[in-house]
């Protein structure tokens, strides 16, 4: 699957190339030198082996050196800054100004590494300072009131709650290169300068009495302190020296560094805390002294080693060229993606362990070589390679795009698809590599034409890639047959737009079918509303009755009083016209005494019915609020369905405590109470012999009353106990019965006396309303 990649077997020598032997040919010329030259070249031999060996030694060592000094800068500084938050410390726990001078003054003391030490408020500006005893006193008072708050290290401390290093600049105090370190101390600030030259001493103790010269530079490669050439502080600048600039991105580097005309061997190591770099160096190449003494010891050595190396030469060369010559054959079979033979093995273990190392290395990259290749050619979309240029030509496809386009897999490599007439409109192509060869990443839509002439809607993605050389580009471009996937998109959008259109339509006829719907329930509405006032009607009518009931008797009495009295005054005045007798008067006025009692007990019997009636029809027929008495109202109540009650001669057992007051609506009590009542005349006793009606009140809490209901009836039927408070629900419909008297109980009782109302019932054992009444209805309550 992958892209040829560039031949990488060695060139030809060219005029301009550097000339190149085989192995055995270099060893031979060697040897032949070695024996018409054998002191020079033994001894050159020596040297040219121990060189890399002392250079890597000498850079060993520096390394070592730069990355002990780095870390000695490291504590230095760590040092510095541990003492500074140590003094920012005493300065927030003291708030005596002579004690806050002292505190300065003994940390920029005639030991300390610190030039200055100055504190700035929370404005940036400089409220009491200190200087070395060497620096003059005036240099301090110069530095009182100045305003640092655009400083860039006081900028950076605002946002740390860690100590911050500034640049180097030139002291205005000490008058020498120098960088500050800052700490917080509450929403201000402390500064302490530090002239480079205390940290070069640092450095230079530490690094002891080793030949290498030692750098301290910034991360922009400017010169902080040098131990050779003070003068090239604050002057010279290294940021150019490939060397740093490769150390820029790594913690250690060791290398080769040319300065001032001469090669050196350098090590650079940089700070973690201030991202400094310490650089150590020694000069390289013959003036280093390491290879100096080596060479010495090489003209005196080669004279000796000389015969001897010219014995061995040819046996060496042979052993070493004969692996290495199989090791080539052997990497060449493996970049062709052959199998190769065994690698060479001997009593070498290291040798012995690249061989087994090369073969696992070419047997696996063989795996992965085959792994990828059945995985680009098992992949559902088709994918081509194409090399880019004047002529772009198909370099690798998989077996998805040979079944897309119908050719033969020989016909396509090589080949431009241009040549093969694989696209319906050639300047879709033209588009295509044109954005390709401009880097940019191509999604697109054509109409691809197939070996047999049909066609398809392709969908193309491309993107480039460069080789290992970076010299030749490759286009990958993958394609998807989306024909189907197009026709089927078309006919959801038709039937979307279907869709939408019968949804309209629909939704027009829903409308209409709302607004009948809507008059209906108006007409629906009315009509339950009518027949709630006639359930109301009903209830007055029963009033009414009561009422004429209960007056008849005391009523008819007193006129059969009167009547008496009228007769026995007739008998009188016969009697008197004959001849008025004490017997004849004495009879007149026991008939009047009596008849007088008789008439004035019931008519006082009528008085208070009609008294009692009076109040129960203005509240049953005004929505006033009042306060009354619970059981005062239930016995009126009881009263007016006297009648009602004797039809079916059913018996009301009533407790209700006396006390009980209520601040309600006693109209809408008396229509709960009737409709109960009514509701079990009706529906419970039909076949009883011993109807019994049970009212029962009790205080439940401070602020709210519990009634119940309660019959000894025929119960009511489980499947109607959900809807028993529904409205038109009745076992009585077409019999008189609306289904409106339990509805009107629940509204009353929930809407306007801001209580509660359920029910619990056994068929052949009673049914029993449970109503739970606060004392106080509730100010929002509209009567019904």
């Amino acid at each position: 699957m992958n892209a040829p990649s560039p031949d990488t077997s060695p060139d030809p020598p060219g005029p301009s190339r550097k000339l190149v032997f085989g192995l055995k040919t270099y060893l031979s010329l060697m040897l032949a030198a070695v024996s018409t030259l054998s002191f020079l070249v033994s001894g050159m031999v020596l040297f040219i082996y121990r060189v890399p060996q002392i250079t890597e030694a000498t850079r060993a060592g520096l390394i070592t050196e730069a990355q002990n000094l780095a870390l000695r800068t490291e504590l230095v500084l760590a040092g510095m800054e541990t003492q500074l938050e140590l003094v920012s410390s005493l300065l927030l726990a003291d708030a005596d100004e002579q004690n806050l001078q002292f505190i300065l003054s003994s940390t920029a003391g005639k030991s300390s590494r610190f030039s200055a030490v100055y504190q700035l408020d929370k404005n940036g500006t400089v409220v009491r300072a200190a200087v070395k005893p060497l620096i003059d006193e005036r240099r301090r008072q110069e530095l009182l009131g100045n305003d640092y708050s655009r400083v860039p290290h006081v900028i950076n401390l605002r946002e740390s709650v860690t100590p911050v290093w500034s640049e180097q600049y030139i002291s205005n105090i000490s008058d020498s290169v120098t960088v500050a370190v800052g700490a917080r101390v509450g929403e201000g600030a402390l500064i302490a300068e530090v002239p480079l030259e205390h940290i070069l001493e640092s450095l230079q103790t530490s690094k002891g009495a080793g030949e290498a010269a030692v750098w301290l530079l910034d991360n922009k490669g400017e010169m902080l302190a040098d131990s050779e050439d003070s003068s090239r502080v604050g002057v010279v600048n290294v940021s150019s020296e490939p060397l740093f600039r490769e150390a820029s991105s790594r913690w250690s580097l060791a290398g080769q560094m040319r300065f001032e005309g001469r090669n050196f061997d350098a090590a650079v190591a940089r700070t973690r805390a201030v991202n400094w770099f310490v650089v150590t160096r020694l000069p390289a190449g013959l003036a280093s002294p390491a290879i100096a003494s080596t060479l010495e010891l090489v003209f005196a050595v080669t004279a000796g080693a000389a015969l001897l190396g010219l014995l061995l030469s040819p046996l060496l060369a042979l052993w070493v060229a004969r692996p290495l010559a199989t090791f080539t054959r052997q990497a060449r079979r493996v970049a062709n993606g052959e199998l190769p033979g065994p690698w060479p093995e001997g009593r070498s273990l290291e040798l012995n362990n690249l061989s087994a190392d090369l073969d696992r290395m070419a047997r696996s990259l063989l795996a992965r070589e085959r792994e990828l290749e059945a995985i680009f050619n098992a992949s559902p979309i088709g994918i081509a390679v194409t090399s880019l240029g004047r002529q772009p030509r198909i370099i690798k496809v998989n077996d998805t795009l040979l079944q897309l386009f119908g050719h033969p897999r020989q016909a396509l490599i090589g080949r431009s698809s241009a040549d093969l007439n694989m696209w319906a409109d050639p300047r879709d192509r033209e588009r295509l590599f044109q954005a390709v060869e401009q880097g940019q990443e191509v999604e697109m839509e054509t109409w691809g034409l197939r070996a047999d002439g049909g066609r398809f809607l392709a969908a193309h993605t491309a993107r480039t890639y460069t080789d290992a050389s970076g010299q030749d580009r490759f286009a990958v471009i993958v394609l998807r047959d989306i024909t189907e996937l197009r026709r089927i998109e078309d006919e959801i959008r038709h039937l979307n737009a279907d869709l939408e259109r019968r949804v309209q339509e629909r939704t027009q006829e829903l409308v209409q079918t709302n607004d009948r719907l809507s008059t209906t329930l108006e007409s629906l509405q009315r009509t339950q509303d009518e027949l709630v006032r006639a359930e109301k009607l009903a209830s007055l009518g029963a009033l009414v009755a009561g009422i004429a009931h209960e007056l008849n008797t005391p009523l008819g009495n007193g006129v059969m009083a009167v009547s008496t009295m009228r007769a026995a005054l007739s008998s009188f005045q016969v009697e008197s016209a004959q001849g008025l007798k004490r017997s004849s008067l004495d009879r007149l006025v026991a008939a009047m005494e009596m008849g007088s009692d008789i008439a004035q007990r019931n008519l006082q019997r009528a008085a208070e019915l009609v008294t009692s009636f009076k109040q129960v029809a203005a509240d049953q027929t005004s929505a006033q609020r009042r306060r009354f008495d619970l059981r005062e109202v239930c016995d009126e109540i009881v009263l007016t369905l006297r009648p009602v009650l004797k039809q079916c001669d059913a018996q009301v057992v009533m407790s209700v405590p006396e006390g009980l007051v209520l601040d309600s609506y006693p109209g809408a009590l008396w229509q709960v109470l009737t409709n109960l009542v009514t509701n079990a005349i009706t529906h419970a006793f039909e076949g009883h012999t011993s109807p019994r009606i049970t009212i029962t009140a009790a205080a439940l809490g401070p602020d709210r009353v519990a009634m119940n209901v309660a019959d000894n009836g025929q119960g009511i039927a489980p499947e109607l106990l959900p809807r028993i408070f529904d409205p038109f629900v009745t076992t009585r419909m077409g019999r008189g019965g609306t289904g409106l008297g339990l509805h009107i109980v629940h509204n009353l009782v929930f809407n306007t006396l801001g209580g509660s109302v359920s029910v619990k019932s056994q068929v052949g054992e009673g049914t029993e309303f449970q109503l739970e009444l606060p004392l106080i209805a509730p100010a929002q309550a509209k009567p019904e």
